[in-house]
């Protein structure tokens, strides 16, 4: 440990610690950022209405389009990175996903029924058609039973999440509001780890956790 030693008024040697002092500088600094970091703990109120439609159930379409590109083309999940090959890869499933899947992102599937396809034609189509320049089935106008297909199994409405940032409390796109899970995948290591420890004492049940900072 390196110190210098030091005469004061009196006479009095004293030693100052140089690696103490850094330290304490250091750990200034990571607590200057915690007490800027608050929870905002709130409940939504939201009505989700879905059209009459059948139980859901896989066609062998979507399970053709989701089996290539979780494990053909062996997709990263767009917030954390794992993949289906890199699932039982402590390091790269930080996570700790369990299985990787497919996001309605676009138009989610229970909805589909309830799409207008004059105003899919009229909205969407030209987008998709403008992004998708080489796909064919863009140039021409959908019909009703084209726009239920696209919904279900287009690789274009489907993102790869892994189960933890499509379902799971606090982290899956269907249990947290969009303007919160969106920029989860640029989040800075510490902050992100700071999160993640908070969650994990609510979830624990430690009382005084997480609680929103007046």
């Amino acid at each position: 440990m390196a110190t210098q030693a030091k005469t004061d008024k009196t006479g009095a040697r004293t030693a100052t610690d140089k690696g103490m002092l850094r330290r304490l500088e250091d750990q200034h600094k990571v607590q200057k950022k915690i007490e800027a970091i608050h929870s905002n703990p709130r409940l939504l109120d939201e009505i989700a209405f879905y059209p009459a439609h059948d139980k859901r159930v896989e066609t062998a379409e979507y399970k053709a389009v989701h089996k290539h590109l979780t494990v053909e083309l062996d997709l990263p999940c767009l917030v954390c990175g794992v993949k289906h090959s890199t699932l039982k890869d402590k390091a790269s499933n930080r996570y700790g996903a369990k299985a990787m899947e497919t996001h309605h992102h676009v138009i989610e599937w229970a909805l589909a029924n309830a799409v207008d396809t004059d105003r899919f034609n009229e909205i969407l189509r030209p987008h998709l058609k403008a992004r998708h320049p080489q796909n064919p089935a863009y140039s021409k106008p959908f019909t009703t039973q084209d726009v239920a297909d696209w919904v279900d199994h287009s690789a274009d409405n489907l993102w790869v999440l892994c189960d933890v940032h499509h379902r799971a409390k606090y982290f899956g796109i269907h249990e947290i509001s969009y303007p919160i899970w969106c920029p989860m995948d640029m989040l800075r290591t510490d902050f992100d780890e700071y999160v993640r420890e908070q969650i994990a004492k609510v979830k624990a049940g430690s009382p005084g956790k997480a609680k929103k900072k007046t």
